[in-house]
């Protein structure tokens, strides 16, 4: 995809932004709002970006464990750059923040770029997969109530929705898919004649295989799922931090915390920058369960989600500023070297 269509995917997933926020905030009473900020508790926001920015530095010394077979040990402050890297570009493009945090790597210790991508597909699988146990530990904990808002609230409507399609539409759909299949499969093949671009797939098939296979010859794959066990700590306790700085849910427990970084979780993969408007929109709604009312949700999850942006777009740029001052050294340094 050319520069040109990146800016026109990141301009429709920020239009989808827009629209979700207004769609959360459209019959909010600002004053209500304004009113409940004045009561937040500043010093337990202040404890979720600490535990915020201890998550990532363990998702920085996960990722490194995963690149040391296919790379020498890498400096901690270099892999953490990139971690930061990649979350502020995905606040501008969507979906692109992996592909940054990578290039991020190869320009700063010259890892090979194909394979890092393959150590982030294995990072993403154990994050779904941490996803998936605890939706369902949350499912086991609070059946009656959690059970009740997905059957009720998600997958009631989408039913409904779904069945309310006329068996013509499903038809004209599957067409459509088939014949996006065809072509891509035409242009694949015809693309596919061109040597140097069949080497280049081959590169990248082979890179990709590198990094996957990471996880098997690391040495040290206990530490990668005791990191991973950290991580999800980190969020559960930076989740129940922000439920403590509001009075609004600082009657909520522990499990009630792990159910809103759950539906969290979902909102922040809806394709948009940051998950705006989707985390704030499935958050508010989610704490209904508990009766609390749409604009004292709407305040949590402004609060969760904007101060963690805050921390991400700090971070970011300080990240940003290291890798080019890494990036500038290592070029002089390449530069100074005598030739032989």
């Amino acid at each position: 995809m050319g520069a040109k269509g990146k800016w026109l995917k990141s301009l429709l997933f920020l239009a989808l932004a827009l629209l979700l926020l207004f769609l959360a905030f459209r019959s909010v009473d600002f004053a209500h709002l304004r009113d409940g900020f004045r009561e937040v508790r500043y010093g337990w926001v202040a404890v979720a970006l600490l535990l915020g920015l201890m998550s990532h530095v363990v998702r920085a010394a996960r990722w490194r464990l995963l690149i040391e077979p296919i790379h020498r040990r890498l400096p901690l402050g270099n892999v953490l750059a990139a971690v930061f890297v990649g979350y502020i570009t995905n606040l501008a493009f969507p979906r692109l923040g992996e592909v940054a945090k990578c290039g991020s790597i190869n320009k700063t210790d010259g890892t090979r770029f194909d394979s890092l991508l393959g150590t982030v597909v294995v990072e993403r699988a154990f994050d779904l997969l941490a996803t998936l146990f605890l939706t369902l530990l949350v499912l086991l904990l609070q059946f009656e109530r959690v059970g009740n808002f997905f059957l009720e609230r998600i997958f009631a409507p989408i039913c409904d929705k779904l069945l309310s399609i006329s068996l013509f539409v499903y038809v004209i759909f599957i067409a459509i898919a088939l014949l996006l299949v065809l072509l891509a499969v035409v242009v694949m093949r015809r693309q596919l004649l061109g040597e140097r671009l069949s080497s280049k797939l081959q590169s990248l098939r082979q890179g990709l295989v590198d990094g996957l296979k990471s996880l098997f010859n690391t040495p040290k794959w206990g530490m990668f799922l005791v990191c991973t066990v950290l991580l999800w700590l980190a969020y559960w306790c930076m989740t129940w931090a922000v439920v403590r700085s509001t009075p609004i849910t600082d009657g909520l427990g522990a499990s009630d915390a792990l159910f809103l970084l759950v539906v969290g979780s979902y909102g922040m993969v809806v394709p948009v920058q940051g998950g705006f408007g989707a985390f704030h929109v499935i958050t508010a709604i989610s704490l209904g369960i508990y009766g609390i009312a749409y604009d004292d949700g709407l305040l949590f999850a402004i609060i969760s989600h904007e101060s963690q942006t805050l921390l991400l777009i700090v971070g970011g740029l300080v990240a940003l500023a290291y890798v080019y001052l890494k990036i500038s050294n290592k070029t002089q340094n390449e530069r100074s070297r005598p030739v032989d």
